[in-house]
């Protein structure tokens, strides 16, 4: 390459104002003005602009989000409650493939509180049927991570906005035999359980056996909480509601069908 071109030396300019008397201006007849504008307790001061919903990534990820609800609600569903569904709180007990699926379907629907509860960890046969992990879950230097963290982990790279938590603990099951050197553990996820049974407003029930949804479902039945049971069979599905009664202008609510539980 040749030589770095010179620089070039800077504009200057020289400007001369006329005096008042020769440009006929009278300064007697200048607006009284201070550059202030009134605010709106009617108070002089600085005109400023956030351009934090234009430049920040994640409050501009969460006005797009809430958007496409308002279309939703003007173009499908007037009577649909955005505040109500933003402020409401979702524990889902597994985090498997419908444990995956239910926390996406309410992010969409504008849930912002989820959070998961699973005793697994992240098998290598689990991220091409659970979209909230990934191979290096699986994979990690450090072994398997468990899938309840790892879940609220990928909600919350989904939408930041969203508040995800994850706890890993194994749900106690009747006719599962405890011996005595579990018997603490047990107690401590029953009363863990039942604490996040009492934090949340509705509890999904997307565990792999009937067994492990019995004790949920008495704890949402004891709270007045409501509950969703979802479960998949190989043709066949069933989704029911129970725990929390059913308001009276809504009717009674039906299932799906029938089937078997596999959601590992």
């Amino acid at each position: 390459p040749g030589p770095a071109p010179a620089p070039r030396p800077s504009l200057a300019l020289r400007v001369r104002l006329r005096p008042p008397a020769e440009s006929g201006v009278n300064a007697t007849s200048l607006p009284q003005a201070v550059g202030w504008e009134r605010n709106p307790r009617g108070k002089l001061g600085a005109r400023l602009v956030s351009l934090r919903s234009q430049l920040d990534a994640r409050a501009l990820a969460e006005s797009s989000v809430d958007l496409n609800l308002r279309l939703m609600k003007w173009r499908l569903m007037p009577s649909l409650d955005l505040a109500a569904l933003a402020a409401h709180r979702c524990l889902l007990v597994g985090a498997g493939t419908l444990g995956c699926n239910v926390a996406r379907a309410l992010l969409a629907w504008g849930v912002r509180t989820i959070t998961f509860v699973d005793g697994g960890l992240v098998s290598h046969s689990n991220p091409v049927r659970q979209s909230l992990f990934t191979f290096a879950d699986c994979a990690a230097g450090d072994g398997a991570r468990a899938k309840a963290p790892a879940a609220a982990a990928a909600v919350a790279a989904i939408f930041p906005g969203a508040r995800a938590e994850g706890h890993q603990l194994s749900v106690p099951m009747p006719g599962h035999p405890v011996t005595a050197g579990e018997e603490e553990a047990v107690r401590a996820d029953v009363a863990r359980l039942e604490a996040l049974v009492d934090a949340h407003d509705t509890v999904f029930l997307l565990t792999d056996t009937r067994e492990s949804r019995w004790l949920p479902t008495l704890l949402c039945t004891a709270r007045g909480k409501l509950a969703i049971t979802a479960a998949l069979g190989f043709d066949s599905y069933v989704v029911m509601r129970h725990g929390s009664p059913v308001p009276a202008d809504l009717g009674t609510a039906s299932d799906g069908g029938g089937g078997d539980d596999d959601d590992d």
